[in-house]
């Protein structure tokens, strides 16, 4: 092979070599480039995925501090509802119990306070008129005199536990102690929880 010829090609392999590694060292660069804006852009949305998780851990977390707490306040109420359901059901068997002085002494405190001045019937149920002496009469009469009420004592029953029903004709006021309890309920429960929760 001619020097000169030889001296072409040993030229060019030069170049080629130092064309590929300029080719290499290029691509190694850009390889490096996209590898750290692949980190970058990884690190980015791990950060942000791991942010976001965080928000909605924190999320259920005060979700279920808020649910556990509604659970313990619903108990609470519903064990006092039932302290206090306990408390009324016992005061009404001290109520039906109570001996006829103390009981009739509190059906008279009733007549003062329901009596209107007309004229009504009294309906007791068959327990209570069968216990009514002529002196428990005679004070329930004087009691109605006393408002201008023209009363008189019914012979007819009603089936309920205590108190009285006073009959207006087509009206009547239901003065038994179950319907004075459950109209009375709220306040009832109100005074029991001042007691018991203050």
């Amino acid at each position: 092979m001619p020097v000169g010829l030889e001296n072409i090609l040993s030229c060019i392999d030069q170049e080629a070599v130092k064309e590929s590694v300029n080719i290499i060292n290029e691509a190694k660069t850009r390889a490096d480039n996209i590898l750290a804006k692949a980190y970058e852009f990884a690190k980015k949305e791990s950060e942000l995925i791991i942010k976001n998780a965080e928000k909605k851990v924190d999320l259920i977390s005060k979700r279920a501090e808020t649910k556990a707490f509604l659970q313990e306040r619903e108990l609470n109420l519903k064990s006092k509802h039932e302290m206090v359901c306990f408390i009324i059901d016992e005061a009404k068997k001290v109520l039906y119990n109570l001996p006829d002085e103390e009981y009739f002494s509190l059906i008279f405190k009733l007549c003062k306070k329901y009596f209107k001045p007309s004229k009504c019937k009294m309906i007791f149920s068959a327990a209570d008129l069968n216990r009514i002496t002529n002196t428990i009469r005679e004070k329930i009469l004087k009691l109605a005199d006393d408002v201008g009420t023209k009363i008189e004592i019914s012979d007819k029953t009603r089936n309920i536990d205590g108190g009285f029903i006073l009959s207006y004709g087509d009206v009547e006021e239901n003065c038994s102690f179950e319907s004075l309890i459950e109209s009375n309920f709220d306040l009832l429960c109100d005074k029991i929880n001042e007691i018991l929760f203050s």
